[in-house]
C-alpha cells in the first residue's frame, strides 16, 4: 500500500482523509511495514465504506486487512439508523458461516516431539480442502435442510460431536429461526458434496502451541495451560454460503436503487 496519501498518527494509527465521496476519514492501524505490504485494494475498499449513509466517525482497518467483499477483511463501521445508517452485507459477511474453532487437545508439545510431520501427512489425507475438494458426507434434500435448521446439534446427532461441545459454542450452535425454505436450491446443490471440507484461500486448520498467557483467570477457564496444543479451524461456509451471498447481494443491489442509495461498489450493497 502506497503511505503517501495518508497522515500518521501515531506509530501504528493512519488517517486518510475525506475526499470525494467520502462522509468521515479512513483509519487504518498497524505498523508502517505492515501497511506497506498490504494490497491497495484495503484502502480502497475502506474508502468506500467511508462513503455510506450514516457512517459513525470513521472507516476503520485492522492490522490483518486484505481484499474483501465490499468491505476489507478487517473492516470495521458502525452505522447510525437515525442518521440514515445501513446494513451492508459486505461488513457482517458476504458469505455466511465461516467458522473459527479452537479444540483442546489435552496435549503438550512434548508429547508431539517427533511425530510433528506423521501428524502433518494424516491432517492433510483426512481433511478435504481447496477449490472443488469433496467431502465423505452426503446429504439428500431432506437432511440437507435438518442440517441447515439444526446447526450443530445436528452435528452431534449425527455421531460428528459430543452433547458437551454444544455448551461452548454460541447459541449452542444454533440460531433459533432458522428457515431453510430461504436458500435456494442452487446453494443446497453447491454444498451437497462439500460437507467436512475445510475451504480454500485464507482457511486453515492448525496445531499450535499456547507460548504466552496475558490472562491466567481466563485461560483457566477456557482449559488453556503454557505449552499446550490446541487445533485451530477456519473454515469456510463453501458453496452453500457463498451462493446464499450471491444470491441475496442480488436482491439488496436491485433495492438499493428503490431506497436512492448510490453504491460506490454494488458489494456494499
Amino acid at each position: 500500500m502506497e503511505l503517501s496519501g495518508l497522515r500518521q498518527l501515531s506509530e501504528t494509527a493512519w488517517e486518510m482523509a475525506p475526499q470525494g465521496a467520502m462522509r468521515v476519514p479512513v483509519i487504518l492501524y498497524g505498523s508502517r511495514s505492515l501497511l506497506e505490504e498490504m494490497d491497495d485494494k484495503v484502502a480502497e475498499q475502506a474508502a468506500n465504506v467511508a462513503s455510506l449513509p450514516g457512517i459513525v466517525r470513521a472507516s476503520y482497518a485492522l492490522p490483518d486487512a486484505h481484499w474483501g467483499y465490499g468491505f476489507p477483511i478487517g473492516g470495521v463501521a458502525a452505522f447510525d439508523p437515525e442518521q440514515g445508517g445501513v446494513v451492508s452485507a459486505g461488513g457482517v459477511g458476504f458469505d455466511i458461516s465461516c467458522g473459527v474453532r479452537t479444540l483442546l487437545t489435552g496435549l503438550c508439545k512434548e508429547d508431539l516431539a517427533g511425530r510433528e510431520e506423521k501428524l502433518a501427512e494424516e491432517l492433510a489425507r483426512e481433511i478435504p480442502a481447496g477449490v472443488g475438494a469433496r467431502g465423505k458426507i452426503r446429504l439428500e434434500e431432506p437432511e440437507m435442510d435438518a442440517m441447515l435448521r439444526g446447526g450443530a446439534r445436528w452435528a452431534v446427532e449425527a455421531g460428528f460431536g459430543e452433547a458437551e461441545d454444544l455448551e461452548r459454542i454460541e447459541e449452542r450452535g444454533c440460531m433459533s429461526g432458522a428457515d431453510p425454505g430461504a436458500v435456494s436450491r442452487e446453494a443446497k446443490r453447491r454444498q451437497r458434496d462439500e460437507m467436512g471440507t475445510l475451504g480454500s484461500g485464507n482457511h486453515y486448520a492448525e496445531v499450535q502451541e499456547v507460548a504466552q498467557i496475558y490472562q491466567e483467570e481466563i485461560a483457566q477457564a477456557y482449559g488453556l495451560a503454557l505449552g499446550g496444543l490446541v487445533v485451530s479451524l477456519h473454515c469456510g461456509s463453501r458453496g452453500l454460503g457463498h451462493q446464499i451471498g450471491t444470491d441475496y447481494l442480488r436482491e439488496m443491489a436491485a433495492a438499493a436503487e428503490s431506497f436512492g442509495l448510490r453504491l460506490p461498489e454494488r458489494e456494499l450493497a
